[in-house]
């Protein structure tokens, strides 16, 4: 009878409301431990996940930068073609960044071209996107005579640089198309010469009013003449100096005198007729057209 009571009591014991009620806390209590720590855990493994993430995407933002325009002295590649501004998108694994650059014909500033590069954590540094497109076309202008290459961003032309003293079958003349545009037109031209001149010879006959450039070419008459497919330099793949119309470029060329082989020029078709008749002048070829109003 005794065991039996003891059993009972055993029972009891277990089946108790507030030995439940106890277990029952405790279950919780261990739950919300389980859930806390979990919590910690995570957040701290996603805080160092992403800072690591964005540590690595700036490292490749820093290694890419020759390539992203920063203000320099030398030449840098873009006839007449300036950075405007990049913007960045954080993703949490990647950073897509928009890069904006514009062309100053004239008064005007125009859009000239937007490119997107992603910067990933892990993997290659891709361009994505590109305003101008991926492709050029050249459609033959029978009006030229010659191959013309458009911007496919805005339609506009893009200019185009031959070198001295190399052979051409043809050689563009198109200053005297654009001074005979509409008044209110402003033209970009560019100006390839019969022979490369240092600035300061250069500054003497050109001057600086309505130049916005200078091409500096990054090969040589040779390296031209043995690559026959590359003997027209497209405006965007040319190499060069904005000038600045406060400072002369001829008087800030006593560090480097460099040899200059064109430039481009613009402004209304009276501001270009300056530019008629410059025996030095060996080609020129019309680029971006605008209203002035």
């Amino acid at each position: 009878m005794s065991d039996k009571k003891k059993q009972n009591n055993d029972i009891d014991f277990i089946s108790n409301s507030s030995f439940q009620k106890h277990i029952k806390k405790t279950k919780w209590k261990q739950i919300g431990l389980y859930i806390l720590i979990s919590t910690v855990t995570l957040t701290v493994a996603i805080f160092i996940i992403h800072n690591g993430s964005q540590y690595l995407i700036h490292k490749k933002i820093e290694e890419d930068r020759p390539t992203i325009p920063i203000l320099t002295d030398g030449p840098t590649k873009g006839a007449g073609v300036n950075y405007g501004n990049t913007r960045f998108h954080y993703n949490l694994f990647s950073v897509d960044a928009k890069t904006t650059y514009f062309k100053r014909i004239g008064n005007r500033k125009i859009v000239w071209d937007t490119e997107t590069k992603n910067y990933p954590a892990i993997g290659r540094v891709e361009v994505t996107d590109r305003g101008s497109g991926f492709i050029e076309d050249n459609p033959w202008d029978p009006d030229l005579g010659r191959s013309v290459v458009y911007n496919h961003f805005n339609d506009e032309r893009v200019i185009e640089f031959y070198f001295p003293g190399v052979d051409y079958d043809f050689l563009p003349q198109e200053l005297d198309i654009a001074t005979g545009l509409d008044e209110n037109k402003l033209i970009e031209i560019a100006l390839s010469f019969q022979e490369p001149m240092v600035q300061k010879d250069l500054g003497e006959v050109l001057g600086k009013e309505n130049v916005d450039w200078l091409w500096v070419p990054s090969r040589t008459k040779e390296e031209v003449e043995s690559n026959e497919m590359n003997k027209i330099i497209n405006g965007n793949a040319a190499y060069g100096i904005p000038v600045n119309s406060e400072f002369p470029y001829w008087e800030n060329a006593e560090g480097e005198d460099r040899s200059i082989s064109g430039a481009i020029v613009s402004g209304t078709p009276q501001e270009l007729e300056r530019f008629l008749n410059m025996d030095f002048v060996r080609a020129s070829t019309i680029g971006v057209t605008i209203d002035k109003y």
